[in-house]
């Protein structure tokens, strides 16, 4: 009772957001924009009509990793910043400061679209559980922005795009979903919610929308035929190797903080010895294994959102939350600050525990999983941990109960 009145006291949570984002910026200018570098040698590269999937560092692994169209995204942040090799920066630090801005923007925006998107049983009640969300995932929303990732960024465009959808907006959806792919390839996998709840009249929508996101949009800035080679050159260097892989050792990222299902199956048979990894079986079966489980969750989760779209518009955050996870444990490799998610993740739930309408059962779940996740989050801290991949089991754990929770038949109390 203490802590929701604490939480709830307006002056107190300011304060704990101006102390965050302060603590944060200090943060953000002693790192000085690594990931952010990336982007922009991408930028800096398109703009000399090189490709921005070579990596002169390390050849073989490209990375930068999006579509060309981030390129003329990022192009505004480069300001006074002058590449003087590859990843070094002159007068980066009003980029990263503007980079900086628009993440936490992106962050307050997600906040007031989810506010509208997921309704809750009282509006103060949502308040509450967003802010409790926020306090919750903060660690990792401030791992997030202070390595000048991009990933809040794509979760704005993903939500824009399903409250677009829900309006009936189905064109402006599509391109909000277009660009969401655009930053986080793997947010594809909402296209099975889309499809199944609009038919054919997102298919169409979201095939203009492709054209003009990947195609028209690039073609008129980098010219027709430059940006043609830019969509080979990412479908071969980067989308290529994760969809019809044949390569176990292309395929996963067996670092530990990398803790998407490729990851965690392959450090179970594998050993690290200098810089190398040695398999206890071929790696051919241990791409077998990840396929098969990778196949496995991403049925049962369309399984979970087309039974629950046919009996409860309640669940409708959770079917969300299903396909968000698939984004974050899916991926050849997908690291904490992704986590950062984890807020959307327990709003969400939080918001459904509080509907008077949902079984004792069905809470029970929703709360264990909720539970799980939030302490599995917590463990990142320790590194041993995360050669165990606890952050991806206690999100598979929390999977399993949304999707539990969606196929269950809901009886409320009497």
């Amino acid at each position: 009772m203490i802590l929701r009145k604490l939480i709830n006291a307006k002056g107190f949570f300011v304060t704990v957001v101006v102390v965050f984002i302060l603590s944060l910026a200090t943060s953000v200018y002693y790192r000085g924009g690594k990931d952010l570098k990336v982007g922009l040698f991408g930028v800096e590269q398109v703009l000399q009509k090189k490709s921005p999937y070579d990596n002169p560092t390390d050849p073989p692994r490209p990375l930068f990793r999006y579509a060309p169209g981030f390129a003329i995204l990022l192009y505004p942040f480069l300001l006074k910043s002058k590449m003087v090799s590859p990843f070094n920066f002159e007068n980066i630090n009003p980029s990263i400061f503007a980079w900086f801005f628009v993440g936490i923007l992106s962050l307050f925006m997600s906040a007031l679209v989810l506010l509208n998107l997921i309704p809750s049983s009282m509006r103060e009640v949502g308040k509450h559980n967003l802010r409790l969300s926020f306090l919750m995932a903060a660690p990792l929303i401030g791992y997030e922005l202070a390595n000048g990732q991009n990933k809040l960024i794509a979760l704005f465009f993903m939500l824009m795009a399903i409250i677009l959808f829900e309006r009936h907006k189905m064109l402006l959806s599509a391109i909000f979903f277009c660009l969401a792919l655009t930053v986080y390839i793997p947010l594809l996998a909402f296209i099975f919610y889309f499809v199944l709840k609009g038919r054919g009249r997102f298919i169409l929508n979201f095939a203009i929308a492709a054209l003009i996101v990947f195609v028209l949009v690039p073609s008129f800035v980098f010219g027709f035929r430059f940006n043609i080679y830019l969509l080979k050159d990412w479908f071969v260097r980067c989308l290529k190797p994760f969809f019809f892989t044949t390569s176990y050792s292309s395929y996963v990222d067996l670092r530990h903080s990398s803790q998407s299902l490729p990851s965690a199956i392959g450090r179970i048979f594998t050993l690290k010895h200098n810089h190398h990894f040695n398999y206890f079986i071929p790696p051919a079966l241990i791409h077998i294994i990840i396929r098969a489980f990778s196949a496995v969750i991403l049925l049962f989760s369309c399984f979970a959102v087309w039974k629950s779209s046919k009996t409860s518009t309640r669940a409708r955050g959770l079917e969300y939350i299903t396909l968000l996870a698939l984004a974050l444990i899916l991926p050849q490799y997908c690291l904490y600050y992704t986590w950062s998610w984890l807020f959307v993740f327990y709003f969400v739930m939080f918001n459904y525990i509080n509907y008077p309408e949902v079984s004792p059962k069905q809470k029970q779940v929703i709360v264990f999983s909720t539970f799980v996740l939030f302490i599995c989050s917590c463990s990142i801290v320790i590194n041993s941990l995360n050669d165990l991949s606890f952050l991806f089991w206690g999100t598979l754990i929390a999977w399993s109960g949304i999707v539990t929770a969606l196929t269950q038949k809901n009886i409320p109390a009497s």
